[in-house]
Parts: C-alpha cells; structure tokens; sequence
C-alpha cells in the first residue's frame, strides 16, 4: 500500500505535508550531509511555541541570546525534548490528525566543524502554520536559509548579504534541494513514528569531544603517517587507512575516557600497525599483533610494539598488562574476538570492527538470514557470540571512509565474577558446538586460522602439465568449426576460430579438470587471464583467440621477447601468422 502511494507521489511530483516534515526531520539531524564543512550536529534544546510562533525571527539578526529572551517573557514558550517534536510532526501524516495546540518548535543547534578553530551555533525554526523550515547561523562561513512548503512543492530561499544569486543559489539548487527531495520521497518517510533501524553514529561517546579530538590527531600525525607510507613504499591507499584508522583513534580514545583507561590493549590482526602507533604516541600502553610483518613497521617511533606471530586461539596467551583487546578489521579473528576476551580474564574488554565475514572454524561465513545482508547478518551473528560469552554488548557506527563501520563493544559482564568459571565451560561447549555444526571441526585444538605465509591461489601454483593440457583443451575448443559465431571473417589467411563465453568454455571440460583448479582464485577465468598472448576477453563474458600483432615501440602492452617457445608456432595448424623476425617468442 505505501509502495503504491509513493510511487503515484513521485510520478506526479507532489509532496504531502507530512513527506515534508519528515524531509526535514532528517535535513536538520544530517545538515552534514548537504554541508562539507560540518561533521556533525547536535541538538542542545528544543522549545515549543503553543502561539505566535510568528514573532521568532522577525528580526535578521536574531540570534541565539534573542531565543533565550523570548522564551523568558512570553508564557507560550517551554522547553521541551526532541522525541516530542517528532511525535508532533509525525502524527501530520496520521488520518485522524487535527492540529495540536502548538505552531511550531525552536531548535538550538551546535555545528561542529571539520576545519574551522569554533564550532557554529544556529537556531532552528519550524513554523507549523505558514509550514516552513528557517536555520539562522551564528558566524559568516554559512549561510542562512528556509524551506517551504505548499500546494505539495517546495520552494527555497537563502539570506545573505548579495541576495540569492551566487554560491547559495548554486548550494541550493545542486545539493540542497536534490537531497531534501530524495529525503521526503524516500518510502520510509511513510512510515510515520518508525524510528531507524540502523544504530545512530557516536552514540557512546561525546561527539564534540570525539570531534576535536580527531582533528587534533590528523593535525598531528597525518603528515607524518604519509610519510611513513612513501618511505616504506606500501601499495594500499593511505588516503583510506590513515584517515580511518586516526578515527577509529580518537575513537577508542574518547570511549576510554568515559569508561576509563586501559591497563594495555592489545590489537590483534593489526595489518599495517597505523593504530598500535597512533594509540602508542598518544601514551597509551599497547602491543600489535598479525600473522606477518609489514615493511611499514620499521619506520614507526620505537614505542609502538609491533610482534609478527600466529594467533591460535587456544595456545595464544597475552601478556599480563593488557586489559582491552582491540580487532580492527581482524577478518579471521573478528568472531574469536568476544572469545578471547571472555576466557582472558574476567576484566578484560574489547572493541571489534568487523569487515570480512569468516565462522568460528575459520571457513568463509555461513549465511544465518538471507533477508538481510551479508554483513548485516554476519554482525547480528557477533552480537550473539559476544552475549553468549557473558558480555552486555554495546552497539555503535564510526565515521569512518568505510561501509564497514559497526562497531561491537563488550565492557560489562552479564554474569557476577563468582560465576566466571561455570561461564567459561559454557562458552567452550558454545565454540565447540558452532565449530562442529559451521566447518566440520571434531575438536578446539586444531584450531589455525591463517598460515604465515598465505598461498598464493592465482592458478600459478598449478604443476605446468596440467595448465599446458587445459589451455590445450580450450585452444582446441575455440578453434573448432562447430560453432557459427566467426571472430574473423577472413578465416583463408589465419584461422582465429570461433568465439564462446565462459559457461560453454567450462561445460565442455571435464569434472577432473575442474577439480584440478577449484581452489585456486579465479579458477579457469584466471588462467586465460593469465595466458593473455593466447586468450582475449572479448567483452559479454566471451572469450576468443588472440591473433598475434607485431609489437612496437608505442604498444602499450609490453611482452616479453624470445623467452618462450611461440604456442601457435607449436600447436596451430596454420602455424604462427608472424615471422620469427617479428614474433617475441622463440619458433
């Protein structure tokens, strides 16, 4: 039923009253999202206006002291909370609804900046009877602006010195007004009174504290971790995991300055180490910890304490001064985690971001509900590890460059310190059980997660007969006259075969051959990749014969010359179309 009304609604461009407010609803609380200047913003009050809602405002330069001024003199004015303006607004979509005595709320705001020094205050009006939306800021850096509502469009104005033209015209015509229409047609927007599904962003910490501390860190230690990355040549994208992993700093920072510091932390799965030095620099007492060094350790200050070691849960013992343990992005470490934590100690804690999906046994994650994603699912699967190891679960979103941002937290036990031991058998007969039903595993002691050394699955690491015999077999199948799909019409000079798409390509090897590259990565697609002089990719997932060119010195693709024997030389009937002045294999 609401499908259907919102699609009659966007097809015919109109807005209901209701779809408006809860448009802008979501305008004030991600005024972020319109605004690359704001990180965030934070509802301090909220007033409700019973009469006269008109004389707010009334003046340009009506600030916040102005707010407080009325509100003292005029008896129609109190403070009230944000659930109840949310109540009001959404009770405009209900059929029975009759306007309340209230004509509007005032909302004082704190935006909190990215780069500027202050954080900006800014008073909110919505005028429920003339159906608008006004924001006055108290600084120069934004502009002022309303929204309003009527006969089912919106209309939109801007308050600055030069007018509307300009940047505000452009601010508001290309992002203001595409993103508050996409918020009011948005189908949830129907749903009156249903709050989010999704957990709200930093609800654990203090987020202007969070805020300002985060740029503090990047201030500090961004130009330097560059330069570690340059130096050490390290292939992943600094612009992601510098900036992530200075968030998820500040942070952990900001967490354990309300719940208290930590004795040490120990981050297992620590991959590049960026956070071990950041938390180290910062004072914090700490160790990383991954299956394999990484160049860029050698580079970081001598306090961060970075230990090249494989994680085997059940022999893998931490030293004696640590108290947190951290798994930031820890794939096959990420459902131990809660594991770790409770059979530690009874006051060790943890905080886990989890990305890649893997069970208990160390397999690939078994899907548990399919009516939600895969990374949905797998994080409703550590929420139940994590309570199944004694642990009140604490649930928060980073802002961080990544998808990947939900955040699982265990601090308070469930369980009285008397009953930690009756807990840790019922937590092993818990890793047992799930062990046994998700990756055949018969006991807790082979439990091995990665090899130092991690396998190279490319289909180079095939035995040489084998991949000659398929690419053979393939050769053969594409060359055969069987099919009616020509890649070259002039077949009388060089014989380029037929064309077929991967599926007929696999449907005619046989089962053995199949097996002989199932657990390499990319299986028979890689290895045509990978015999590029041979195959191309003919785009539609079809694959051709590569008819061998003459190379020169502008080709972009450099092969290499007179290594190898020349395979058409070898095995086409028509022999290779090139000289061997001209072929860069050996005939």
């Amino acid at each position: 039923m609401f499908s259907e009304i919102f699609e009659y609604l966007q097809m015919d461009g109109f807005l209901t009253e209701a779809q408006f407010w809860a448009g802008v609803l979501i305008l004030m609380r991600n005024y972020h999202a319109v605004n690359r200047k704001i990180f965030a913003c934070i509802i301090h009050k909220v007033l409700r206006v019973n009469k006269e809602i008109e004389k707010c405002f009334e003046r340009d330069d009506c600030r916040l002291h102005d707010i407080w001024k009325f509100r003292n003199n005029v008896e129609n004015v109190h403070e009230t909370t944000e659930a109840d303006m949310e109540s009001v607004l959404h009770k405009i979509g209900e059929s029975d609804y009759t306007r309340e005595d209230c004509d509007g709320f005032l909302i004082l705001f704190k935006f909190l900046t990215k780069k500027l020094h202050k954080n900006i205050e800014a008073v909110g009006k919505i005028d429920l009877v003339k159906k608008t939306y006004t924001c006055k800021f108290h600084c120069d850096h934004l502009d002022d602006f309303s929204v309003y509502w009527a006969n089912g469009e919106l209309s939109f104005n801007a308050f600055t010195d030069g007018g509307v033209l300009g940047k505000s015209k452009g601010w508001i015509d290309f992002v203001l007004k595409p993103k508050l229409l996409k918020w009011c047609t948005n189908p949830s927007t129907l749903l009156f009174g249903e709050r989010s599904k999704h957990t709200k962003s930093l609800q654990l910490v203090d987020m202007e504290e969070y805020n300002e501390l985060y740029k503090m860190l990047k201030s500090k230690y961004a130009e330097k971790a560059f330069n570690c990355w340059n130096t050490a040549k390290e292939s992943t994208d600094p612009m992601k995991f510098i900036y992530e992993d200075l968030a998820i700093a500040a942070y952990l920072i900001s967490l354990w300055r309300r719940v208290g510091s930590p004795i040490g932390f120990a981050d297992l799965g620590c991959g590049n180490g960026l956070l071990v030095y950041l938390l180290s620099e910062e004072g914090f007492n700490g160790y990383g910890y991954d299956v394999r060094a990484r160049k860029i350790w050698s580079y970081y200050s001598a306090s961060t304490r970075l230990i090249e070691e494989t994680i085997e849960p059940h022999k893998f013992k931490l030293p004696e001064d640590v108290d947190w343990l951290i798994g930031n992005h820890s794939d096959e470490l990420s459902p131990w985690l809660p594991v770790l934590a409770a059979t530690s100690g009874f006051q060790m804690r943890y905080f886990l971001l989890p990305c890649c999906a893997y069970e208990l046994s160390g397999i690939k994650f078994q899907r548990r509900n399919t009516s939600t994603s895969v990374y949905q699912d797998f994080y409703a699967y550590l929420q139940t590890i994590s309570q199944s190891c004694g642990y009140d679960t604490w649930k928060d979103r980073l802002k961080i460059p990544s998808t990947k941002r939900l955040a699982l937290i265990g601090i308070d036990r469930t369980c009285s310190q008397n009953e930690y031991e009756r807990r840790l058998e019922e937590i092993e007969a818990f890793v047992r059980e799930e062990r046994i039903k998700y990756g055949n595993c018969t006991s807790n002691a082979d439990v091995k997660l990665r090899n130092r050394h991690e396998a190279v699955r490319n289909c180079t690491q095939i035995e040489k007969n084998i991949i000659d015999s398929l690419v053979l077999k393939i050769f053969h199948q594409l060359l055969s006259a069987a099919s009616n799909i020509p890649t070259d019409k002039d077949e009388s000079k060089w014989r380029t075969g037929i064309r077929l798409r991967m599926y007929e390509i696999v449907k005619n090897l046989e089962r053995t051959d199949l097996q002989n590259i199932k657990a390499e990565c990319g299986g028979i697609k890689t290895l045509l990749r990978n015999k590029h002089e041979i195959f191309e990719f003919l785009g539609e997932d079809f694959i051709g014969i590569r008819k061998p060119l003459v190379q020169t010195p502008n080709s972009k693709a450099k092969q290499t010359v007179k290594k190898r024997v020349c395979f058409f030389h070898l095995h086409h009937p028509d022999g290779c179309p090139l000289s061997s002045e001209h072929c860069t294999f050996i005939h």
